[in-house]
């Protein structure tokens, strides 16, 4: 089997090269790996750091240039020109453990039903130091929808079939910052999903990234309510506490390296009484 990663760019020299080993040097199997980088005309050493590591690793690299008019815009580009039988998003600034392409392979290999096969992200910040893991819940679609928020799947560590951009489409880039959101309920609503109680990603927070910078985070948390609300009224989901389930979801974390993080979100969570189906700003 061929899998095709597609990593949306726009000057992102910091953290390309450690990107790139992930993929191409940190991945052994029975398979073959493209690595498809839609780059939005960077101005920086990108495409420079790209061309120098293609060439000295002989890498399966496609490079497509160009104004993007979002995220989203760039990742349809990649699915557009991707040939493999699986694909995945992985940003720029994000990084796979090794083996873990491997053990998706097999997961499809031995379930020719599934067409999604998806881990757990571990959060590091800018340095690459470990902050947390994001233990993942059984997926559960109207969990999903009512928490107005991309929890329980997330792209950065997910893989999936070629045949789900046939079933479900491609990103809506109406929205800029939250159409992974709506992708990933459409996937779960229309596919077969799969979950590998293991961490596959490394996924960054640093102040450029959308989730930590409070302008695109607000925006980003407009259009995920947005997308709640119309998911809610097109596959008639009722309303409900959310006490039961987000208390499931953070026990989950209650593990000796995540105490901290754990903590502090049931902290965040009975300060601003958000224990109701639906909030004003929903919480990850």
């Amino acid at each position: 089997m061929k899998i095709s990663i597609i990593t949306p760019s726009r000057n992102s020299e910091k953290y390309i090269e450690n990107n790139l080993e992930s993929v191409h040097l940190q991945q052994n199997g029975d398979f073959s790996i493209e690595q498809i980088i839609v780059d939005g005309n960077s101005t920086d050493r990108t495409i420079e750091i790209i061309e120098a590591f293609k060439e000295q690793h002989n890498a399966n690299i496609t490079i497509i240039q160009g104004k993007d008019k979002n995220m989203y815009d760039a990742i349809n580009k990649g699915l557009k020109a991707m040939t493999g039988d699986v694909w995945a998003c992985l940003n720029t600034d994000d990084l796979y453990y090794p083996g873990v392409v491997g053990i998706a392979m097999d997961e499809f290999t031995r379930h020719p039903d599934i067409d999604v096969v998806y881990g757990y992200p571990d959060m590091i910040n800018e340095n690459g130091n470990f902050l947390h893991t994001l233990y993942l819940p059984k997926f559960d679609l109207d969990f999903l929808v009512l928490r107005g928020y991309c929890l329980t799947i997330l792209q950065p560590a997910s893989f999936l079939r070629r045949r789900v951009v046939d079933k479900i489409g491609y990103f809506d880039i109406n929205y800029n910052y939250a159409s992974d959101y709506d992708y990933f309920i459409r996937v779960g609503a229309g596919c077969k999903l799969k979950l590998v109680h293991k961490s596959f990603t490394q996924f960054r927070e640093h102040p450029d990234a959308i989730t930590c910078n409070e302008k695109t985070r607000s925006v980003q948390t407009t259009e995920t309510i947005a997308i709640s609300n119309k998911y809610l009224n097109q596959f008639a989901i009722k309303p409900k506490s959310l006490l039961i389930d987000n208390l499931k979801l953070y026990l989950m974390q209650m593990r000796l390296k995540n105490l901290k993080y754990a903590l502090g979100r049931i902290y965040e969570l009975t300060r601003t009484n958000s224990w109701s189906w639906f909030l004003k700003e929903r919480m990850m």
